[in-house]
């Protein structure tokens, strides 16, 4: 039991009493002292409070004690010090990345402006938040691409207003993006549904996943309710069937009707090798059903509607004919559904 000097138990004791020894380490000092009367009226005496009154007779050896007393409050102080200075550098790195810093933003967290000239760029870009501010634009370019990256701060001094930036690219520019979003291609800007839809254009009408995708980049559940889909994949022209849930009042089938031939020329424009899209639906006491042809799409449009899956500006320039980018076609909830029979 007392197989450990008394001098390490000793100096074990500032550590123990501040609780930063390790459970085996204390269990050790704790069997020493119950066997050490000298070793147990240290650690007493270390545990008193400074100017409890003593007697000499009882200090088993009082400079060491003393020793041992200055040694746990230098313990102290170094431990208390390093968490003060472990805080202290915490603060200053989140108070670093919070308002200088910052963290990289997508498009739908800034509102941007573009000035294009030949081969310059000229970007005015805000935060849509009123808690945010943009502190920083980064250009990259790649075969007349330039790409845009944003940085948000929290607003401060430093940081409360729009951002400007220029760039100069080394050839013409053709299209301007943040990320996935496309701004501007070819002379056009882009919208956010535009883009949006773009991004899920795909070559087999037989994948329901991605025609999933582009449906709900349309909000289609939201303007015609939930629907079943029929898929018509053994011979051309390939066909995708949708069939409405929801009757559709008498008043409003004509209006419904467009949209449905909206969303037709759309799926048409950005689905590779879909030939028709067809509805069946009900109106009062009727039994409808609507079909749209890629040859329907194209006259709308005025070329080839499968073009569009090509060039972003084309479907930019058929989705406003639809008049998507008004208000009936925005989502106001994630209600609807679809599914594939």
């Amino acid at each position: 039991m007392n197989k450990i000097p008394c001098e390490v138990i000793q100096d074990l004791m500032p550590s123990y009493i501040d609780g930063l020894t390790s459970p085996v380490t204390s269990r050790a000092l704790e069997e020493h002292v119950e066997g050490c009367e000298n070793c147990r009226k240290v650690l007493e005496h270390m545990r008193q409070p400074d100017g409890t009154p003593e007697s000499a007779a009882e200090l088993p050896d009082r400079q060491e004690i003393d020793f041992l007393k200055k040694t746990r409050k230098r313990t102290r102080g170094v431990m208390l010090g390093s968490i003060a200075a472990a805080l202290v550098i915490v603060v200053l790195t989140l108070a670093g990345k919070t308002f200088l810093l910052g963290s990289p933003a997508g498009a739908e967290a800034a509102v941007c402006n573009l000035d294009i000239d030949g081969n310059v760029v000229s970007v005015t870009a805000s935060a849509i938040s009123d808690k945010q501010a943009i502190s920083s634009v980064h250009f990259e370019e790649m075969d007349g691409v330039v790409s845009v990256s944003l940085r948000t701060v929290a607003k401060s001094p430093l940081h409360k207003g729009n951002y400007q930036a220029e760039y100069t690219a080394s050839e013409e520019i053709t299209q301007v993006c943040i990320g996935d979003r496309i701004l501007w291609d070819h002379g056009m800007a882009i919208s956010t549904l535009t883009s949006a839809v773009y991004q899920t254009r795909h070559d087999y009408v037989g994948s329901m996943p991605d025609n999933g995708e582009t449906a709900g980049a349309l909000n289609m559940a939201w303007n015609l309710g939930s629907f079943r889909n029929e898929l018509q994949t053994e011979q051309e022209p390939y066909g995708w069937t949708m069939i409405l849930d929801d009757e559709i009042p008498e008043n409003i089938l004509t209006e419904q009707e467009n949209k449905m031939r909206n969303f037709a020329y759309v799926l048409l424009g950005v689905t590779g090798n879909l030939g028709e899209v067809s509805y069946r639906y009900h109106s009062g006491e009727k039994e409808c059903s609507l079909t749209v042809t890629a040859n329907d799409a194209s006259a709308f449009l005025g070329s080839d509607i499968k073009a569009c899956g090509e060039n972003v500006s084309l479907l930019e320039t058929l989705i406003q004919k639809t008049g998507m980018n008004g208000f009936d076609y925005s989502p106001l909830s994630s209600a609807g559904k679809f599914s594939e029979e």
